[in-house]
């Protein structure tokens, strides 16, 4: 669960990967979204130290259900057994869940329970043969765990029960969980989705993703389902006032409709958003999408930055550990030389490589260095840990589109050098689009689509690829204009100004 974090160093704690909670807000909203009713069978699948048990117990009479409480560490299930051991209607049991299917641990009915409440592990280790059997029951991406845990539990919940779990917010829109969401638009109620920042319990923090608390009813009736989308990010303690109904206490508060997000490419929820329904449309109507115009890919990985890096000097951020490479050693009219993709030839041994993202917008400068010669570009092709990667688009004029999300989308023209992986280059199919996208890739509507597509910290290839575009010639002549205007006075501001009235316009986005 969520307080105390097992760190993952050795093999057994990641096995188990899980995050435990004595988060009082969070406990009550959850048991209370459990709505339980008399009679109710419930499942914690992933016990852990039995804190919802203890909220199931402090709300609801024990004569009006009966609990299952699973886990997989024999240490967790020890300490559970002694804790309730002297309640008739809990059982406690050490099994895997997730291979139930192959165990028979369950007989008869596979569903069994009218209620499911938890805090699945995240990103758990697992061993080959481990996950050879995962993917053979589940298919599709079987290495996080927390999603086959839905998965598995809502296949275990009787029609019409409810699953309560709080789990990262990444399935909301990543490619790896497409079959996940497909699931649960199409075979529950999505009744609530509370968001939240990882942050706000001690020693979590995660920086790929923040969490939510996803509550479904199992129902292949889903027609006019509208889901609540809930947003807390000030204070822990609003969840209180949320668990009793108040939306008002919430950060934000919207409501979908489930439809939507089933006719949504991929099924994404487009979350990143809080309401803006013109971007949803977008989204959801547009004809045109970035990739059929202009390759999107990921850049170049030495597999050992530390040796095969180097910088100009150790003015800029996250230099101070790499070696300050002699300018005798640089060759900057790598262009110019024959086969460079294959490496130097002569005396020198690094060229200019593109990497990270910096304040600048439109143009930055080159600090960044990397070893070129012929030898260590042969080492890279064939190094398991190197990433020779997309090289037909190396020394080619395109975009660079830092991965990492930030408030502001900054963009900038790779003016033939290496890009790092952490560069998604944007290459059009037609120059004249050059200057255009430049200006797109910078402008705000661009930072709220790509928000939407994909709300969590990185952006790859796949997710610039789906944002929507529109080429209308006036609009291009305009930006061209306004573009040239901005690399002969360098006012990036005024030229910001203008490149968000044109495609604001173009997207007809309301004005405030």
């Amino acid at each position: 669960m969520v307080d105390t974090i097992i760190q993952g160093k050795t093999r057994r704690r990641r096995e188990f990967c899980a995050f435990y909670t004595n988060s009082d807000p969070i406990l009550t909203y959850m048991v209370e979204r459990l709505r339980i009713e008399a009679g109710d069978v419930i499942l914690e699948p992933c016990a852990g130290d039995g804190v919802f048990i203890d909220k199931i117990i402090e709300r609801t009479a024990p004569s009006e259900f009966t609990l299952d409480a699973v886990d997989l560490n024999p240490q967790a299930v020890a300490k559970l057994k002694q804790k309730f051991g002297s309640h008739s209607n809990i059982t406690v049991r050490k099994a895997d869940i997730l291979l139930e299917p192959s165990s028979g641990l369950f007989t008869g009915d596979k569903s069994t329970y009218t209620r499911v409440i938890g805090n699945p592990p995240y990103g758990a280790w697992q061993d080959h043969d481990r996950r050879k059997l995962l993917k053979e029951l589940y298919g599709g991406y079987v290495r996080e765990t927390y999603t086959l845990f839905i998965r598995r539990c809502c296949q275990l919940l009787k029609d019409n029960g409810r699953l309560v779990f709080i789990v990262p917010d990444t399935f909301l829109a990543l490619h790896l969980h497409k079959e996940l969401r497909r699931y649960l638009v199409r075979q529950t109620k999505i009744e609530e989705i509370l968001l939240f920042p990882s942050h706000f319990f001690p020693g979590v923090n995660f920086g790929y993703s923040n969490l939510c608390i996803i509550t479904v009813v199992k129902s292949a009736n889903t027609k006019d389902v509208v889901t609540n989308i809930v947003t807390v990010s000030t204070a822990v303690d609003k969840i209180y006032q949320i668990a009793k109904g108040n939306y008002n206490a919430a950060d934000y508060h919207e409501r979908i409709r489930q439809k939507d997000v089933a006719e949504s490419e991929d099924f994404a929820f487009l979350i990143g958003v809080e309401g803006n329904t013109r971007i949803r449309d977008i989204i959801r109507g547009c004809k045109l999408r970035l990739g059929d115009i202009a390759d999107c890919v990921t850049g170049f990985y030495s597999g050992n930055n530390q040796d095969f890096l180097a910088v100009g000097n150790h003015a800029g951020k996250n230099t101070g550990r790499y070696r300050v490479v002699p300018p005798s050693e640089i060759e900057h009219d790598f262009i110019n030389k024959e086969d460079v993709l294959s490496g130097l030839t002569n005396e020198k041994k690094y060229i200019p490589i593109v990497k990270g993202a910096g304040p600048d917008r439109f143009s930055v400068g080159t600090n960044w260095f990397v070893r070129w010669d012929k030898k260590t570009v042969d080492f890279y092709q064939k190094d398991r840990k190197a990433r020779f990667q997309n090289p037909r688009y190396y020394f080619k004029e395109g975009i660079g589109v830092p991965m990492v999300r930030s408030s502001k989308a900054r963009a900038f023209l790779l003016e033939k050098r290496l890009f790092d992986q952490s560069i998604v280059g944007v290459f059009p199919r037609r120059n004249e689009h050059l200057n255009y996208l430049l200006a797109f890739l910078n402008s705000d509507i661009f930072t709220k689509l790509l928000n939407a597509i994909n709300h969590t910290a990185n952006s790859s290839a796949n997710y610039l690829k789906k944002i929507p575009i529109l080429l209308e010639e006036r609009a291009i002549t305009q930006v061209n204009s306004i573009m040239e205007s901005q690399f002969a006075t360098r006012d990036t501001e005024g030229t910001l100004k203008e490149i968000n009235d044109v495609f604001n316009s173009l997207f007809e986005i309301p004005t405030k």
